[in-house]
């Protein structure tokens, strides 16, 4: 009877189901015995036993098996391999895997524990329960499990080692608050929160340059799930008061810039950061004749928004490429038709206002200004010819000794209608 049972637990035993990475191992297996006891030294029979693996080449794989009687399972692992070992069971549970480093054939006592739960609710100073808090339970200051509160403020744990815990709450907007409590059999725990709010001291720089440099004015921008503010940049700086353990977006506002957002996690102290923030891409093109005779050159600069040269910019004119800006951002173009033309850089996505420049056709302008002096000089010697075919220049002051004629005769009249 006795060598009966003894045959039926070495069998049980060796009930062993493995899965491992491609179906084989890739270095020779070694066998782990692992005995399963509860935490007053029991056997614990029909709970699951897992093992991973990761070896020294990188290679990774599981294997599983269920205890015997005697809470005892064989799991073929590499040899060498660095393994984990956890329990999957209804009653029973652990709330770290046991490390097993370089494996080979031993014994691993692998102790488990019943488990249970514990519920833990949040309200704030008002005592209204309080959704999205994240709760944290703590043994020996390690976080072994972790959520957050639903709707009506309750968060219930993962199935625990039975035993006491610290319960950590932390909500944005709201100072973190603790509080013991016993997972078991439907422990509870009910944690108060209370609003806070800290200091955000934001350094702003324009980091085109190197080292970057302050930017004196503009404002800066915070936000959060629980706070959208915005204040002046003064001598570089901006001071926002925010509330607590949230996680802000924090970018610089300013005309001509694009920021760069920063995301910076504030708690409970005071936290300073920097912020950067470059002009805006922008092209000035600037030719140095806006009047060109047809035929000859002139020299067109491109700068950026720094007012900084920019090589191997594209330069258009009329909308076509006529070549690209050397180390100095010049080029030197063409203007072959009169007429105005339109000239225009481009470097990438980035595109100058159009600048007009007019070519003017020399032999055009000398014919127009040639007519214009013969028109002048017919209506000149239509306007100084008189009625008899004679001109004032064939007359000197004849004009002056008519005049004093017509006035002496009229002093005459005078004085004899006076007697």
């Amino acid at each position: 009877m006795n060598v009966a049972r003894s045959t039926l637990v070495t069998a049980a035993v060796l009930f062993v189901a493995v899965t491992a990475t491609g179906g084989a191992f890739a270095v020779d297996p070694v066998t782990l015995t692992v005995s399963v006891t509860d935490r007053d030294g029991d056997a614990v029979a029909g709970a699951t036993v897992e093992a991973t693996w990761e070896t020294d080449a990188g290679e990774t794989g599981t294997a599983s098996g269920t205890t015997a009687s005697n809470g005892n399972v064989l799991l073929d692992v590499p040899e060498g391999a660095g393994v984990e070992l956890d329990v999957d069971d209804d009653a029973y549970v652990r709330n770290r895997p046991l490390r097993v480093e370089n494996a080979s054939e031993t014994t691993v006592d692998l102790g488990v524990s019943r488990s249970g739960t514990a519920t833990v609710t949040v309200v704030d100073g008002e005592n209204r329960s309080q959704p999205d808090a994240t709760v944290r339970v703590r043994e020996g200051g390690r976080t072994i499990d972790r959520g957050e509160t639903e709707a009506d403020g309750r968060y219930e744990t993962a199935r625990l080692e039975r035993g006491d815990y610290e319960v950590v709450v932390v909500k944005p907007g709201y100072l973190e608050a603790s509080v013991p409590v016993t997972v078991g059999d439907g422990g509870e725990a009910r944690v108060a929160v209370e609003r806070g709010a800290t200091t955000l001291d934001v350094r702003v720089f324009d980091d085109h340059f190197d080292p970057p440099v302050p930017i004196e004015t503009g404002a800066v921008r915070a936000s959060s799930s629980v706070f959208d503010g915005r204040v002046s940049v003064t001598d570089g700086t901006a001071s926002l008061t925010v509330p607590v353990n949230a996680v802000y977006t924090v970018a610089v506002v300013k005309n001509g810039y694009d920021a760069t957002s920063e995301r910076v996690r504030v708690e409970e102290s005071a936290v300073s950061v920097n912020a950067t923030a470059q002009r805006s891409a922008a092209l000035v093109a600037e030719p140095a004749n806006d009047r060109v005779l047809v035929g000859e050159t002139t020299r067109v600069t491109v700068r950026n928004a720094y007012d900084e040269p920019v090589g191997g910019a594209t330069v258009e004119l009329d909308g076509e490429a006529v070549g690209e800006t050397d180390d100095r951002g010049e080029f030197e173009v063409t203007i072959r038709t009169a007429g105005d033309r339109t000239l225009v850089a481009r470097d990438g996505d980035t595109v100058s206002e159009p600048v007009t420049v007019v070519g003017v056709d020399e032999s055009a302008t000398d014919r127009d200004d040639g007519s214009a002096d013969d028109a002048d000089g017919d209506a000149s010697d239509g306007d100084s010819s008189s009625g008899d075919g004679t001109t004032d220049d064939e007359n000197p002051g004849f004009g002056v000794v008519a005049a004093a004629v017509a006035l002496l005769a009229l002093s005459v009249a005078g004085r004899t209608r006076g007697r």
